[in-house]
C-alpha cells in the first residue's frame, strides 16, 4: 500500500482552496487584469503556481529575482509537480551579463527549452526564467524550423552530405562527442551531439539507410532511448543573426500566464543588461 506524499496531500487542498479558484478564475479571462498577490514568503510562491497549474493549467513563465532562485524555483515546483517537466531557460553565459565568455551547458538548456516551445503540443508548459535570461534575444521559431536537420529512421542519408551541412552549421568533427557542437563518425556510426537535446544521438547506417536511431550516454556509450525521428539544431548564439532573433514573448503561446516576483527590479536588471550589452558592443 502507497502513502501518501505529503506535499501532495497540502498541495491538492491549496489547489481546491477558493483563493486558487479566484486567482485561476481570472486569470482566464479574456484580457486578464494584473493580479498582485501579497504575503508570499519562503516556498509559498513555488505552492501557488504548482496549485494554480493544477487547478487551471495553462502555460507560465515563472520570473525569478536571478539564476539561483530560478533553480531553487524550478526544483520546488518538480517536487510538487513530479510528473510535469518543468523547465530553465537560462542565459547562454557562464556568468549572467559577462557577454565574453559562453557556456555550453546554459546554450544547451536555453536551445532544448527554446526548441520545445517551438514545437510543443501540450495543452500547458511551465518555464522559469529570470532578468538576464528573459533580456537576451532567442531564434525565432521561424528561422529556427528553416535551419533544422531533420533525420527519421528507414530515409537514406549520404554521410558526405551530412559533413558538409554540420561544419556550415558550426559542428566540430571529433573522435568521440562529449559536449554540444560535435560529431563524429566511424565507418557506419554517427554520432552527432546536437544543441537542441541533452543526449547525443547515435545514427547507424546501412549502406545509405539509417538502420536506428537511439540516443545515449556520452561518459558511459550505453543507450539511453530508441528514437524513430530526430531533429538536430546549430548553436542559436552563433548560426543565427541579429535580425533572425526575436523576444522570447515572440516564441511563448499567446495565453501565457506571466508570475513575477518584483517587477521593479525586474525592470531595473532590465536596464542595467541593455547598458552592459552596449559597452560590450562597443568595446567588440
Amino acid at each position: 500500500m502507497s502513502v501518501p506524499n505529503p506535499a501532495e496531500k497540502l498541495l491538492q487542498r491549496y489547489a481546491d482552496s477558493s483563493r486558487i479558484e479566484e486567482i485561476a478564475r481570472l486569470s482566464r479571462k479574456k484580457g486578464a487584469p494584473r493580479i498582485q498577490v501579497k504575503g508570499l514568503a519562503g516556498s509559498l510562491e513555488s505552492f501557488l503556481i504548482a496549485a494554480n497549474y493544477r487547478h487551471a493549467g495553462g502555460h507560465y513563465l515563472v520570473v525569478a529575482t536571478d539564476k539561483e532562485e530560478a533553480a531553487y524555483i524550478q526544483n520546488t515546483i518538480a517536487e510538487l509537480l513530479p510528473k510535469k517537466q518543468i523547465r530553465l531557460l537560462p542565459d547562454s553565459f557562464r556568468r549572467p551579463l559577462n557577454f565574453d565568455v559562453l557556456d555550453p551547458t546554459n546554450v544547451l538548456l536555453r536551445t532544448e527549452t527554446i526548441n520545445y516551445l517551438t514545437h510543443s503540443k501540450s495543452k500547458g508548459e511551465i518555464v522559469v526564467t529570470y532578468p538576464e535570461a528573459l533580456f537576451e534575444q532567442v531564434v525565432s521559431p521561424r528561422e529556427l524550423t528553416k535551419s533544422r536537420i531533420e533525420l527519421t529512421k528507414g530515409e537514406d542519408l549520404n554521410v558526405d552530405t551530412i559533413i558538409e551541412v554540420l561544419v556550415e552549421y558550426g559542428f566540430k568533427r571529433q573522435e568521440f562527442v562529449y559536449e554540444p557542437g560535435q560529431f563524429s563518425i566511424r565507418g557506419g556510426i554517427i554520432d552527432i551531439f546536437s544543441y537542441g537535446n541533452e543526449y547525443p544521438y547515435r545514427i547507424e547506417l546501412f549502406d545509405e539507410e539509417i538502420e536506428s536511431i537511439r540516443t545515449f550516454d556520452p561518459l558511459e556509450q550505453r543507450s539511453v532511448d530508441n528514437v524513430e525521428y530526430v531533429s538536430i539544431i546549430p548553436n542559436i548564439n552563433t548560426k543565427f543573426e541579429r535580425n533572425q532573433k526575436t523576444s522570447i514573448f515572440e516564441v511563448l503561446p499567446p495565453d501565457t500566464f506571466i508570475w513575477m516576483k518584483d517587477f521593479q527590479l525586474l525592470m531595473d536588471k532590465l536596464n542595467e543588461a541593455f547598458i552592459k550589452a552596449n559597452e560590450f558592443g562597443q568595446n567588440l
